[in-house]
């Protein structure tokens, strides 16, 4: 299994750079002829893929993310910064698993530091400042690898952060899980997206996006459009990957405020 995720690295991890931030590869993005920037917190957008039926499916899911039309290779929908998922909390989104796996040594002392590093009560918001911190060498040399891996290693790009990010809300009774999808960023001057993962937890009555990859990024707006949760976390975990990146839009076009 680890050399599908080696294919995947190969075809997603491509060293790019918004803010220096650790994502994966580019997408092609572009805006409406007749938008102009700053956008709005809510955007139109027609994503081009071959899997519009599959991805419209998944996206029922998510408040904050509504079809406006479909098409066999093209979706055109509207998207908040941050959709809210409305599934329900699974006993899974709290357990140790073969990749989420909160009861290695390593894992239980970087959680353990955590509450030694963090103010009393901790915030939703100090979990990812405190793991933007831990990983101090952001890299794309990684496959994907497991939170105990980058709890000692302190290395990798946006799918470490965001495993690690889980491990953690989970070591501290959140229920969380990873997500996979595509991050549209604003800048000043033009707009880009790129692949990317981070984690939804479950707090406060609520999923929350959470992502420490992109704590420190300068970009104006962030929107986040996921495509699969990795469902799969045990030793099948690759294929779960791939299935998740197959679902992604092969590029995003007339990007404007929601009408």
């Amino acid at each position: 299994m680890r050399w599908l995720v080696s294919l995947w690295v190969l075809l997603w991890h491509v060293p790019v750079s918004a803010d220096t931030a650790p994502l994966m590869a580019s997408i092609s993005v572009e805006l409406d002829a007749e938008q102009s920037l700053p956008l709005q917190n809510s955007i139109q957008a027609t994503l081009v893929t071959s899997e519009a039926t599959k991805l419209k499916a998944v996206l029922k899911a998510w408040e904050g993310i509504d079809i406006l039309q479909a098409t066999a290779t093209e979706l055109t929908l509207t998207i908040t910064q941050r959709p809210v998922y409305n599934g329900s909390v699974e006993t899974a989104f709290l357990a140790d698993s073969f990749v989420i796996d909160i009861n290695e040594p390593s894992t239980k002392q970087f959680a353990s530091e955590f509450m030694h590093w963090v103010a009393q009560p901790w915030k939703l918001s100090d979990l990812t400042e405190y793991v933007n911190q831990y990983i101090d060498q952001p890299s794309y040399i990684h496959g994907f690898n497991f939170a105990s891996v980058v709890a000692t290693q302190r290395s990798g790009d946006c799918t470490e952060y965001a495993a690690l990010t889980t491990a953690l809300a989970r070591s501290l009774g959140l229920p969380a899980r990873l997500v996979v999808g595509t991050v549209i960023v604003e800048e000043s001057t033009s707009i880009q997206a790129f692949g990317h993962a981070w984690t939804e937890v479950y707090y406060e009555n609520s999923w929350q996006i959470i992502d420490a990859a992109l704590l420190q990024s300068t970009a104006l707006k962030h929107f986040y459009l996921p495509a699969s949760a990795l469902t799969n976390e045990g030793p099948g975990y690759a294929m779960a990957l791939v299935h998740s990146v197959g679902l992604m839009p092969e590029k995003i076009v007339a990007v404007s405020n929601a009408r």
